[in-house]
């Protein structure tokens, strides 16, 4: 695979040129992790005819084709690496498949930093190549605003609750998805800064956690595959929680300073 000009970029920030060299190997490893899990997928959907996510799968890697992770990886490490997890379950749900792979296409068109209205989230999903079902389960995934001058947190509160305030089929892809989602970056939450692992972590054991356990009460049919991922999910971010000397997970002030104030230990690295 050529190596892509905003890799190159990456890589000259690395001052040292055999930690250059060495992280230019080790991308080359992570690409081919890439091709591995793309093959893997691809022919676990053409066995068993899932053509929604085949459909998906080639659109992602298309989208996300020249974005970066902070660490110079693909991106589509992300969303591949989830569909595996899932794939790994034998639960062959075209749906859930195709969500988990387009979960973040949409907000890929945002601007850094940039929270999209609903309004341009509903436009943009219309162009999925998929179903309806799957296009309101992403929209419902990704993250938007709907009022004027909504801070950050009151989003994300408003967020993680609208995955269990109707009994539906998209509710329960979109939520399921959002799991994977959270199991996947627990995983390599520890590239980032300590306030960010912070905000996580807290996010997760705050807001997400309760939802999963609450869904599980609510959606009997659903609740193997719930407490897999609320079990999972809990302990990675046990583990990050106390690495990171993180006591008190119940912290809802902490939580939204966090999100609503950038000052707020800006400087814990």
């Amino acid at each position: 695979m050529p190596i892509s000009k905003s890799r190159e970029i990456y890589l000259n920030k690395i001052k040292d040129t055999d930690k250059r060299n060495q992280r230019r190997e080790e991308l080359e490893q992570s690409d081919l992790k890439v091709e591995k899990m793309r093959t893997r997928l691809k022919v676990y959907f053409d066995d068993l005819g899932l053509e929604q996510s085949m459909d998906a799968l080639g659109y992602m890697c298309e989208k996300h084709s020249n974005s970066l992770r902070k660490n110079g990886e693909l991106y589509i490490i992300h969303p591949l690496s989830m569909a595996c997890r899932f794939q790994a379950l034998k639960i062959p749900d075209d749906d859930l498949f195709a969500t988990i792979l387009l979960h973040d296409a949409i907000e890929e068109t945002a601007t850094l930093g940039r929270i999209l209205s609903s309004t341009e989230v509903a436009r943009l999903a219309e162009d999925l190549p998929v179903g309806p079902t799957v296009k309101s389960a992403v929209k419902m995934v990704t993250i938007s605003s709907i009022y004027p001058n909504e801070t950050k947190s009151e989003i994300a509160f408003r967020y993680y609750h609208q995955f269990i305030e109707n009994d539906s089929i998209v509710n329960k892809i979109a939520l399921k998805c959002k799991g994977f989602d959270r199991w996947d970056n627990n995983t390599t939450m520890t590239a980032l800064s300590k306030r960010a692992i912070r905000k996580n972590v807290l996010e997760t054991s705050i807001l997400l956690l309760p939802i999963l356990k609450e869904a599980k009460s609510k959606w009997p049919r659903e609740s193997n595959i719930l407490y897999l991922l609320r079990s999972s999910i809990k302990e990675t971010n046990d583990i990050l929680a106390f690495y990171n000397g993180i006591e008190d997970l119940n912290d809802q002030e902490e939580l939204i300073k966090l999100m609503d104030d950038p000052s707020y230990l800006r400087g814990l690295r």
